[in-house]
């Protein structure tokens, strides 16, 4: 199936395995949902009606607008003209036990077919059509007919739903910095040039923060502006004028085929049509072996290249968003993010609330027992300034192929800048570790909803993405390093921990585990394992405990 970017749409997972199709629900502003079928029934199942019946009366059909095509494989037309609706067409040969009921189901949902033109040319055999638009909504169809595209000589059906469209971009647009006149060496010169202040001199972070980027900014945009430009559709790299050419001749040898139904017009059809197909096959084959082989020791772009082919992607979704409100669908941008803010800053409470009363084994009280025996308390820890070789690491191990957050700063500036940046952001870091705040600008983040599975207009389906600023990321490795060198040099870290440690990896937890479990062999006994998946883990954490930790 498919669609455009900005169309919501919600597919059904109530169709019965014993049919062929995918029924969905279009969504659109203040218009009802728009039920719509695709469906292809073989030859020899004479159940299908019934199925798609039962399966429709479980949607509930009544007061929605209902939209079904397919190839149903039910002739209505007799020695040339249609017979579906039309009386005196009819006779007793056409009124077998499938037509009948075929016409009992649309009368029973109020369908009304709309094609009734060829939809498969077969060379000196009368005419089919075979495939059907029903809708029980005609009224709201502004055209419909065939499409000839000469892939085969069977049709295509096109049908056009009248809509009020709204007021959008007929092209994509895009916002990038250009680079036409950026050099690594002009940025350090620029750089050179500025004198930031001393940043552990300021009393506000927030003040040394913002001073701090509105001078970075301004360099960056002297040298790398901001341009939007007009994304234009892409032709494949493998399509050239062979190929172009050769589908041009095949359409022509279609529409002649098409006008004669003589046996040498079809012949010649085929022989162009399969070599047309020959020909895309070859390009596409050679296209892709020449992008592996110049690809095939480089991982990282080699799987750039695969994606790039086209191959499925099961986890994610292009389409516009569109979410479930108290009085029916929100389509508004602003409305959808009010409904996302609300959800995920309640989802904690909410989680926590329908707990079980927590038995206080574990507190406050039980961790500072526990940390006791360590011989530490609150006043054993504490930050020590960081230095400029720790933030010069963190600069030059930033991916610079992250995207961009709503401070506008991408990190191959921070990275190529290490020099220059890094004393102004050593101060930063130790301002704020010593006023024990963090700048509230790199508390903003820009949330990107991605969609994992079940109905899309439901908030909970989707998984919150933060794309932090870059600042904010190198803050926290300030900090990480430095608990993380606390918390081994007091063993307080679980020597088994496998996650969220430096030379630790899920490959020594799996030889861990797999030398357990053939030890228990050896000794002749049985190994089990509890596995426990907590819902929501880091989101329902105790920061109370966590503070007092």
């Amino acid at each position: 199936m498919l669609y455009k970017k900005r169309i919501c749409f919600q597919i059904h997972d109530f169709i019965s395995k014993d049919i062929e199709g995918i029924v969905f629900d279009i969504l659109l502003p203040k218009t009802k949902p728009i039920t719509v079928g695709i469906f292809y029934r073989p030859p020899d199942q004479y159940d299908f009606l019934e199925v798609l019946t039962n399966n429709l009366e479980s949607i509930g059909y009544l007061n929605k607008e209902i939209i079904l095509l397919g190839d149903f494989n039910i002739n209505l037309l007799k020695n040339g003209k249609y017979i579906f609706e039309n009386e005196s067409n009819q006779s007793d040969n056409s009124q077998t036990t499938l037509f009948k009921n075929y016409k009992e189901f649309c009368n029973n949902f109020s369908l009304k077919q709309l094609i009734k033109e060829v939809t498969r040319i077969v060379c000196n055999s009368p005419d089919y059509l075979l495939y059907h638009i029903l809708t029980n909504s005609p009224q709201n169809v502004s055209q419909f007919g065939i499409i000839d595209l000469a892939l085969s000589d069977h049709q295509m059906i096109y049908l056009t739903r009248k809509i009020n469209h709204e007021k959008f971009l007929t092209h994509k647009q895009v916002t990038f910095r250009c680079l036409k006149n950026y050099s690594a060496n002009k940025f350090k010169d620029l750089l050179n040039s500025v004198v930031f202040p001393n940043y552990e001199n300021f009393n506000n972070v927030d003040e040394a923060y913002t001073n701090f980027h509105s001078k970075l900014l301004k360099i960056i945009e002297q040298i790398a502006p901001l341009k939007i430009s007009r994304m234009k559709n892409k032709t494949p790299e493998w399509f050239d004028t062979e190929i172009f050419e050769k589908i041009k001749f095949k359409r022509k040898k279609f529409k002649k085929f098409k006008k004669s139904k003589s046996l040498i017009d079809n012949d010649l059809y085929i022989e162009a049509r399969n070599d047309a197909n020959r020909t895309i096959k070859r390009k596409k084959e050679s296209f892709v072996k020449r992008k592996l082989e110049n690809n095939i020791n480089e991982p990282k772009a080699l799987w750039k290249t695969i994606k790039s082919l086209g191959l499925p992607n099961k986890t994610t979704s292009t389409a516009k968003i569109c979410l479930k409100v108290k009085e029916g669908i929100c389509f508004e941008p602003k409305g959808i993010s009010d409904i996302f803010k609300d959800y995920y800053s309640n989802l904690a409470e909410n989680l926590v609330s329908k707990l079980p009363p927590a038995p206080k084994i574990y507190g406050t009280s039980s961790t500072k027992l526990y940390y006791d025996q360590f011989n530490i308390n609150a006043s054993s820890f504490s930050f020590t300034e960081c230095k400029d070789s720790q933030i010069k690491k963190i600069l030059q191990v930033l991916d610079i192929a992250k995207a961009v957050c709503i401070d506008s700063l991408n990190s191959r500036f921070l990275t190529e800048g290490t020099d220059a940046l890094c004393v102004p952001l050593r101060q930063i870091c130790n301002l704020s570790l010593k006023l024990a705040t963090f700048p509230k600008e790199c508390k903003i983040a820009k949330l990107k909803p991605l969609f994992k599975k079940g109905s899309s207009t439901d908030a909970k389906n989707y998984r919150p993405i933060s794309l932090l600023p870059q600042i904010s990321k190198i803050l926290e490795k300030v900090v990480l390093e430095k608990t993380q060198v606390y918390l081994k040099e007091n063993n307080l870290i679980y020597e088994l921990q496998s996650g969220f440690r430096d030379q630790h990896s899920t490959n020594m937890c799996l030889s861990y585990l797999i030398d357990k479990i053939l030890s228990g062999f050896d000794s002749g006994l049985l190994t089990g394992m509890i596995l426990i998946d907590l819902q929501k883990a880091f989101d329902t954490i105790d920061h109370n405990i966590l503070l007092k930790k």
